[in-house]
């Protein structure tokens, strides 16, 4: 194209092919980046929590032998690296390094006091460890929710990035463990006050006072907030329109939409007109119908959607009879004669031109008719796809049925399931999590009303999503699952510490005291990581990974907000009724 293009000749490159390259191309920079970023993001907030070159070393160790794992499985699978899977490693970046987080901040801090690596390893195992292994699981359920969608990219995300989550979870709990025994360590010094607490504890001893001391007012508050943002969120608008991830003035863009407004379309969709026997193609009522719908298929158009031109084999036989007839304008028509219309495809075929066999099938029982039309969302060409299908079988009758294919159709049926299949996701995943909820707490109905606090992110990420003007789109339809997964990873790490200090001093109050003190730390910074590794994505090239990043990351900090405040909230109001009872 350069060779040709200069100020006064302007050439355009549009359609499907140059988008998915275009993406193609996005994915395949954004993965580097990707990847660079989170890594320095990472080791900078190691360092600053632990102060160690350790701290730092560790945990990088588990989550890159984690990704070479998880990449060399997809590589055994012949599983693709694609744009739903470009997520996978940043997500198991991210995952690992909390879950190393939660096992080497315990340590470090029994080690400061015991001096003995051994006994604080084993402190840190005892102490972490099964909470460990029920956020893996929760986290990798999450995920693997997806590996039912019907949607194949959607369903490897589903299958390997749970594979992940499980293999980063036996290199934490084994090799991890393996390198703290053989690693030398010294102590440090930290800024403490008089009574031995840091900056981070004396903030996490305020939050508890305030969650327990005014449990009423914070479930009012949380209350009334999540009734107003599922009020909002009622109105989230679902869109599909990959078009518009690229930026306003990707080339490729601004060359589909040029097209789109000059010349009547850049995609197609794709009709067969099936008439079920052998030369069906030859009765003149079928050529009639297809002459006719491709004259009047507008008339079922509405909004952006909108028909340029329809191709078929009907123009041949209009021409080729016109040819026969010495070129007079008037018979420029569709014979009437089955037979005349049989030696028209004979002539036009036996003239050496291939176009026929890209138009009707051997057997002259099916046609082609190629609807040209702009590249608008799917939600739209959907309307347009069943409105058309009525009009169509009712013009055809029993003369033929119709159907349509075509990448136009692809992408409205992919996004069709891709709903379908995230809502099997959303409670394939709530369920199998309140199930290990239930189990790690040991009581039904504790179990039950600390999945509460889980569901906020995605009832505010909705709500955000209407606030902001954001679609509900293939990507972010993925949010919901992945958010609950991470997002429970914060409660299952307080409740497990919660139900064992309530259970040992049967006080509430004390229980909240000492979970914040011991795990708080912990679940603060490893959401800090969560939430750092999420908003790198919004250095991507494309607008879809912006906003995925973005409400991922604001789902890991609401989650954080609750289990602080509402979560021992509601435990200081059910479990206070419960010893009054």
């Amino acid at each position: 194209m350069k060779r040709f293009d200069s100020s006064d000749f302007e050439i355009y490159l549009s359609g499907s092919a140059a988008i998915a390259g275009i993406f193609k191309q996005a994915l395949l920079n954004d993965s580097v980046v990707f990847i660079s970023l989170m890594m320095a993001v990472i080791m900078l907030v190691l360092f600053i929590l632990f102060r160690r070159i350790s701290g730092v070393v560790l945990p990088l160790t588990c989550v890159f032998l984690t990704l070479i794992t998880t990449v060399s499985i997809m590589s055994i699978f012949s599983a693709p690296f694609t744009m739903a899977t470009q997520i996978m490693p940043t997500f198991l970046l991210a995952v690992v390094t909390s879950a190393a987080i939660h096992l080497l901040a315990v340590f470090y801090k029994d080690f400061a006091h015991t001096k003995d690596k051994k006994t604080s390893l084993r402190y840190a195992m005892g102490h972490s460890g099964l909470a460990i292994i029920m956020t893996s699981l929760t986290t990798a359920v999450g995920l693997w929710s997806f590996s039912f969608s019907g949607v194949a990219p959607v369903a490897d995300l589903g299958v390997f990035a749970s594979s992940g989550v499980m293999v980063g979870l036996l290199f934490t709990l084994v090799f991890l463990p393996a390198l703290i025994s053989v690693t030398s360590f010294t102590h440090l010094e930290k800024k403490t006050d008089n009574e031995g607490h840091t900056l981070m504890d004396r903030s996490l001893l305020g939050i508890s006072k305030v969650a327990t001391g005014r449990p009423k007012l914070i479930v009012a508050i949380s209350t009334v907030l999540i009734i107003s943002a599922a009020i909002v969120a009622t109105q989230i608008r679902f869109s599909h329109f990959p078009l518009q991830w690229l930026p306003e003035d990707n080339f490729a863009r601004v060359a589909t939409e040029a097209v789109d407004e000059n010349l009547k379309g850049s995609l197609t969709l794709e009709v067969i007109v099936d008439t079920g026997k052998t030369n069906g193609l030859y009765n003149p009522d079928v050529l009639r119908v297809i002459d006719d719908v491709s004259k009047n298929i507008n008339s079922v158009t509405s909004g952006n959607m909108f028909v340029g031109k329809v191709f078929s084999y009907i123009d041949i036989i209009k021409e080729t009879n016109r040819a026969l007839n010495e070129n007079q304008e008037e018979y420029y028509e569709i014979p009437d004669d089955p037979d005349m219309i049989a030696q028209e495809f004979l002539l036009f075929e036996s003239s050496g031109n291939n176009d026929l066999a890209s138009l009707v099938d051997a057997n002259y029982s099916k046609a082609r008719l190629t609807l040209k039309t702009p590249f608008i969302d799917s939600l739209e060409a959907k309307a347009f796809i069943d409105n058309a299908q009525v009009y169509l079988d009712q013009k055809f009758g029993k003369l033929a049925t119709v159907s349509f294919t075509g990448i136009g159709t692809l992408m409205t049926v992919t996004f069709e399931e891709a709903i379908y299949s995230s809502a099997v996701s959303y409670i394939l995943a709530f369920s199998l999590i309140t199930i290990l909820m239930v189990l790690l707490i040991g009581d039904l109905k504790i179990g039950l009303i600390s999945m509460i606090p889980n569901l906020l992110p995605i009832v505010f990420l909705s709500a955000i999503m209407v606030i902001f003007k954001m679609p509900l789109d293939m990507f972010t339809l993925l949010i919901g699952a992945i958010a609950l997964g991470l997002a429970v990873d914060d409660t299952i790490h307080f409740m497990h510490n919660f139900r064992r200090y309530e259970l040992q001093y049967n006080d509430v109050d004390k229980a909240v005291r000492l979970t914040l003190m011991g795990t708080g730390r912990a679940i603060t910074l490893t959401s800090i990581v969560l939430a750092l590794g999420f908003l790198v994505l919004t250095f991507s090239q494309m607008n879809n990974m912006f906003d995925f990043g973005v409400l991922t990351a604001s789902a890991i900090l609401v989650a954080l907000l609750a289990d602080f405040f509402l979560m021992p909230a509601i435990m200081k109001l059910i479990i206070k009724d419960k010893a009054n009872i």
